[in-house]
C-alpha cells in the first residue's frame, strides 16, 4: 500500500513539473531547461559551462558587438574602462591611456590608446605639461584606439567646442532621440588641431573625430575609420559575469551615422573588411551619395560607414610629418577647413547587394529629422529588421544600404523616426522593393513617385500610383462632403451616397493591386503585398488565385496567427465571465520592485477586503487617481482594507521611478510584460485605469468603480 501511495506521489510530482513546462513561453525555454538539468535530470550534470556557452551562441545571433562576459573578462573590462587613475596607479607612465611630446617648435603631440575615466585629467596633465614647453598647435593621434568610455570620449571633444554645440546624437529602438552638448570652457577651444585616424579607430574615438570634423574644428587625416557606431551598455549578472548589449546608434552633430553595414554578414567578415580597404577602396565611390555638410564652414563631407578624413594618408606614409606640415602651413590648413577634399581615393565597383536610394521629401518641414529604412514580417509586424537610417537635409535625403540576401526582393519600408512630429503621407509608410541598385523617391502629400531600379519602376506605374490616385479621389470627396456637413449636416441618402462612393475608390486600387500581384506572385515582394490586406478585400478570384500562388510558409504563418488571435478573443471573453462579480480572483505571478519573485496569492489576506489596482507608469489617469487612493488607505486599512497594485510597465527603470515618484505604501507587483503579458487576458482588461474590489473572501464584489462611489462600496465591505 506504502508503496502504491509513493508511486502515485511521485507520478503527480511529475505531472505537475510537466504542466508547468507545457505553459512555458518561448523566452523562458533556456531558463526552464536548465532548472530541469538541476532538478530532474538522470545524472548529476555540471550546469555553468552550458550556460556559458549557450550564452556565447546567444550573443552571436546578434550585432557584431554585442558579446557575453566571463567573470574574468568583465572585471578586466570594468579595470580597462576605469583606467589607471581610479585603479591609484595613474603616475605609472606604463599604466597611462595617453603619451605626449613636443615635435618641433610649437607644435605638440598627444596619443590617446584609449578612452577610460581618467583620460580627461591625463589630457589636462599632459596638455600643461607641454604648453609650458611652449606647444600652440597640437596633433591629436588616436589612430588604433578602439574606443571605451563614452563619457571620456564626449569630455574630450568638450574641451574642443564651445559650449552649446552639439557633440553627438544617440537613437535606439526604445532610446529617443537625444542629443549630447557641450558644457564646459574647454582647453582647447583656440589654437590648429589635426586629429590622426585609421581603419582601427573606432566607436568613441569615431564620435570624438567626427564631432571635431562637423564644427570644422580640426583638420582630420590618415584613413576611414572602422565604423563601428553602435553603443553597448554592460548589463552585469550576480556571478560577475555581463553582457555588453547594442541599446542604440549614435550620429556625429551633422547627423551621420557612423556604422558601417553588417545586416547578413558574418562576424568574421563584418571585422575583416578593413583588411580588405587596399582592394575595395579607401573610401567607396559611393559614399558620395551620403554628403552631409559641416556647420561651421558648409563644406561636403561623407557619411556611409566610418570617418572619412580630410586629407588621405596612405598607409606607407609618415602621417605625423604629413600632419606636421600641415599645422606649419596656415594656408594649406585653412583649405583644408573650408573646402571638400580633394584626395584621389581608390576607386572600386560598388557591391552586389547596396541599394543606394535618394529622394525628396514634400517640404522643408522635414530638415534634420531622420528617416528610417526597415523591413517588417507581412505577418508578425512586430519582428523589424532596421537597415539604415539618414537625416533629411534641405528637402532631401540618400541612403547608401547593404541588403541582406535573406531580404533581397521583399518589401522595404520608408518611415519617419519615432522622435520626428511629422509623418508621410502612406498608410503603410513609403514602400519600396528591396533591390540593390539605385532608386529615386519623390515624395509629396499624396504618396511616392519611383524612378531607377526595373522593378520599383513598375512597383511604382501600378501600386504607387494608384495608391496616389485613391488618395487623390478621397480628398476630392471628403472635401465635397465635408462642405455639405459644415453647412447643413448630411442626410442619411448622402451618407449612404458617401459609402458608395468609398467603396467604389477601394474597390477600383483592389481590382489594380489584385492584378499585379497575380503577375508577379512567383516573388518575395508579392507574397508580402498580398498580406498587407485581408483576404476578403481581394476578389474571389484573386484571393483563391493568389492563395494558392502566394509564398506558403507565410500563408500558414497567417493561418496560425489568424486561429491565435480567435484563440485569444475567445479565452478574453471566457476571462470576462470568469472574472464577473462573484468569482474568485485569479492568479497572477510576477515579481516585487525589488526583483523577488511574488504571487497574488502570496499578498491577498483573507478575512479583508482588497481593492486590486491596475495601473501603469505611463497611463496619466492612472497617476491622478493616485492621491485618492493614498485617502481611501490611511481611512481604512486599520479597519481591514488592503491595496495591491498591479503595474502593466514593461520597462522596469519607469515602474521604479513611478513609483518612487508616487510613494504607495501598500504592495507592487508586475510581470513588466504589459499588455503582451498574461494578466490583462486572464482578467479581461481592455483599458486602465482597472479596479476590483475583493470581499472577504477573495471574491470580486464590484469592477471599476472609482472615487466615492468606490469608497462607498469599501465601506459595505467592511459593514462599516
Amino acid at each position: 500500500m506504502t508503496r502504491r501511495i509513493l508511486l502515485f506521489l511521485l507520478i503527480t510530482v511529475l505531472g505537475l513539473q510537466a504542466d508547468i513546462f507545457a505553459q512555458t513561453r518561448p523566452e523562458e525555454k533556456i531558463s526552464m531547461t536548465f532548472y530541469a538539468l538541476r532538478n530532474m535530470y538522470v545524472d548529476s550534470v555540471y550546469v555553468e559551462p552550458l550556460v556559458e556557452q549557450q550564452m556565447m551562441i546567444l550573443m552571436q545571433c546578434l550585432d557584431p558587438h554585442s558579446e557575453y562576459l566571463t567573470p574574468a573578462q568583465a572585471r578586466a573590462n570594468e579595470d580597462l574602462l576605469l583606467g589607471p587613475s581610479a585603479q591609484g596607479n595613474i603616475s605609472d607612465p606604463q599604466a597611462s591611456s595617453i603619451t605626449a611630446r613636443m615635435l618641433d617648435k610649437g607644435i605638440g603631440y598627444i596619443s590617446i590608446a584609449f578612452f577610460v575615466q581618467s583620460t580627461i585629467d591625463e589630457f589636462h596633465q599632459k596638455t600643461d605639461s607641454l604648453r609650458k614647453k611652449g606647444m600652440k598647435s597640437l596633433v591629436l593621434d588616436i589612430r588604433n584606439n578602439p574606443g571605451g568610455f563614452f563619457d571620456s570620449a564626449l569630455g574630450m571633444a568638450d574641451e574642443f567646442l564651445p559650449a552649446g554645440s552639439i557633440l553627438v546624437k544617440t537613437e535606439g529602438r526604445h532610446q529617443p532621440l537625444n542629443e549630447v552638448k557641450a558644457q564646459i570652457k574647454g582647453i582647447w577651444e583656440q589654437g590648429k588641431v589635426v586629429v590622426l585616424i585609421n581603419e582601427q579607430t573606432m566607436s568613441a574615438a569615431e564620435i570624438f573625430a567626427g564631432a571635431l570634423q562637423d564644427w570644422d574644428r580640426a583638420v582630420i587625416i590618415g584613413r576611414r575609420t572602422f565604423g563601428k557606431g553602435l553603443i553597448q551598455e554592460t548589463l552585469p549578472f550576480s556571478d560577475g559575469s555581463a553582457i555588453r548589449l547594442s541599446v542604440a546608434r549614435y550620429f556625429t552633430p551633422s547627423g551621420r551615422s557612423i556604422q558601417k553595414p553588417y545586416q547578413g554578414r558574418s562576424r568574421e567578415a563584418y571585422f575583416n573588411e578593413v583588411g580588405q580597404r587596399s582592394t575595395t577602396g579607401a573610401l567607396p565611390a559611393e559614399a558620395k551619395q551620403h554628403p552631409y555638410e559641416t556647420l561651421t564652414n558648409h563644406r561636403t563631407i561623407y557619411g556611409g560607414g566610418g570617418i572619412a578624413p580630410d586629407l588621405f594618408v596612405a598607409s606607407d606614409e609618415d602621417m605625423i610629418t604629413k600632419a606636421t606640415d600641415i599645422l606649419r602651413n596656415n594656408s594649406l590648413y585653412k583649405q583644408l577647413l573650408t573646402t571638400t577634399s580633394t584626395a584621389t581615393w581608390t576607386s572600386f565597383q560598388p557591391p552586389s547587394d547596396v541599394l543606394r536610394l535618394s529622394g525628396t521629401m514634400p517640404d522643408h518641414s522635414y530638415d534634420g529629422r531622420y528617416l528610417v529604412l526597415e523591413h517588417r514580417h507581412p505577418v508578425y509586424y512586430d519582428l523589424v529588421t532596421t537597415l539604415d537610417s539618414v537625416r533629411v537635409v534641405d528637402g532631401q535625403f540618400k541612403f547608401y544600404t547593404s541588403i541582406p540576401d535573406s531580404l533581397k526582393h521583399t518589401i522595404g519600408i520608408l518611415r519617419m523616426s519615432t522622435s520626428a512630429p511629422t509623418d508621410l503621407p502612406s498608410t503603410f509608410g513609403i514602400q519600396m522593393i528591396l533591390t540593390p541598385g539605385s532608386i529615386r523617391a519623390d515624395i509629396d502629400s499624396t504618396g511616392v513617385m519611383l524612378s531607377g531600379e526595373n522593378q520599383n519602376k513598375l512597383f511604382s506605374d501600378h501600386i504607387l500610383q494608384a495608391e496616389r490616385q485613391r488618395r487623390i479621389s478621397q480628398f476630392a470627396m471628403n472635401g465635397h462632403y465635408n462642405e455639405i456637413q459644415k453647412k447643413r449636416g448630411l442626410t442619411a441618402e448622402e451618407n449612404q451616397e458617401r459609402q458608395q462612393k468609398q467603396d467604389a475608390i477601394n474597390t477600383q486600387f483592389m481590382t489594380v493591386y489584385g492584378s499585379f500581384l497575380r503577375e508577379h506572385i512567383s516573388q518575395p515582394f508579392a507574397s508580402e503585398l498580398f498580406f498587407r490586406y485581408p483576404f476578403d478585400r481581394y476578389t474571389l478570384a484573386d484571393s483563391a488565385f493568389l492563395t494558392a500562388h502566394c509564398d506558403q510558409t507565410l500563408l500558414s504563418q497567417m493561418r496560425q496567427k489568424e486561429e491565435a488571435r480567435k484563440q485569444r478573443i475567445n479565452y478574453f471573453q471566457q476571462s470576462m465571465k470568469a472574472t464577473g462579480i462573484g468569482a474568485h480572483y485569479r492568479e497572477i505571478i510576477g515579481e516585487a520592485p525589488d526583483g523577488t519573485s511574488l504571487k497574488l496569492t502570496d499578498l491577498v489576506q483573507p478575512g479583508h477586503v482588497t481593492l486590486l489596482d491596475f495601473w501603469a507608469s505611463w497611463c496619466v489617469p492612472c497617476q491622478q487617481e493616485i492621491p485618492f487612493l493614498k485617502e481611501l488607505y490611511e481611512k481604512y486599512h486599520e479597519k481591514g482594507f488592503d491595496i495591491i497594485s498591479i503595474s502593466l510597465d514593461k520597462t522596469k527603470t519607469a515602474w521604479l521611478k513611478a513609483l518612487e515618484k508616487n510613494n504607495m505604501p501598500w504592495p507592487q507587483i508586475s510581470d513588466l510584460k504589459a499588455w503582451d503579458g498574461p494578466i490583462t487576458q486572464d482578467y479581461g482588461i481592455q483599458a486602465i485605469p482597472y479596479v476590483l474590489l475583493l470581499d472577504k473572501q477573495g471574491n470580486i464584489a464590484l469592477k471599476n468603480l472609482h472615487d466615492k462611489l468606490l469608497e462607498t462600496a469599501v465601506k459595505e465591505q467592511l459593514g462599516i
